[in-house]
């Protein structure tokens, strides 16, 4: 004898379309659901933007700051960094992703454009959102393929001989990279890929921090000047940040 308990009405169905999922496909369909999830990536991408810096800005510290603030995060972490750089790449890709389909959406929406096309609210940084995001996934690329993967430029290394980033080394046999980012920074056209593109991530930072906090529904009329606000503020922040470094070793404040 069956003790499996039996329903009376049957196994469940759904109708067509209304499945349990329904809801979730419904969500990621729609416009308003793209959109918030393109402010909640942005806002998790200026987050990383934001302690990036911070850890890199530990240049200031010394050598051996900076090289044991490297040295945790490719050895006592382990296997946690690659989980997290494998996250913000799917973060990175999700945003620019949505956010270009969004906007091949809205300009499907309108096949024929306006004969007179004019706004009141728009300016440079709302105008050219996707193609500061599309530069900026480009340098990040350029970024790991120069510092992360050495890939871009060699280094004369303490014998005169020529090698990798990989091979520069401290005093404690430790990666040095207070002398790698030095080696990278010397090179002026490096260093002009970086300036530019920090330049771009400000200009794309300053519209998309107050665009998202409004997309999620954190500010109002009241309380726009505020956003706009704080979108500049922590654009700027990173922009120095960065700039700073890289002027540092300009200017040898900062020595080999």
């Amino acid at each position: 004898m069956s003790t499996t308990a039996i329903n009376p009405k049957g196994a469940r169905t759904y109708a067509a379309g209304a499945g349990p999922f329904a809801w979730n496909q419904a969500y990621l369909g729609s416009s308003v659901g793209q959109k918030i999830l393109v402010a909640i990536t942005g806002a998790s991408l200026v987050g990383f933007l934001f302690f990036h810096m911070l850890g890199n800005l530990k240049m200031f510290s010394g050598r051996e700051s900076i090289n044991a603030y490297a040295h945790f995060l490719k050895h006592d972490l382990g296997a946690i960094i690659w989980i997290a750089r494998g996250g913000l790449l799917a973060l990175f890709v999700t945003h620019l992703f949505l956010a270009i389909r969004l906007k091949l959406r809205a300009k499907a929406a309108r096949p024929i454009g306006y004969a007179m096309h004019r706004t009141a609210q728009a300016n440079p940084a709302s105008t050219s959102m996707i193609w500061t995001g599309i530069v900026i996934l480009t340098f990040a690329v350029f970024h790991l393929a120069h510092y992360t993967f050495s890939l871009i430029h060699p280094v004369e290394l303490a014998d005169g001989t020529m090698g990798t980033y990989f091979d520069l080394r401290d005093a404690k046999g430790q990666h040095d990279v207070y002398a790698m980012v030095i080696a990278g920074f010397s090179t002026w056209w490096i260093s002009a890929i970086y300036l530019v593109c920090q330049v771009l991530l400000f200009v794309h930072l300053s519209h998309g921090i107050p665009s998202s906090l409004r997309t999620l529904g954190l500010t109002g009329r009241r309380f726009e000047p505020a956003a706009k606000a704080l979108g500049y503020a922590v654009a700027g922040v990173i922009l120095l940040g960065n700039f700073a470094i890289v002027l540092a070793v300009w200017s040898e404040f900062l020595k080999p």
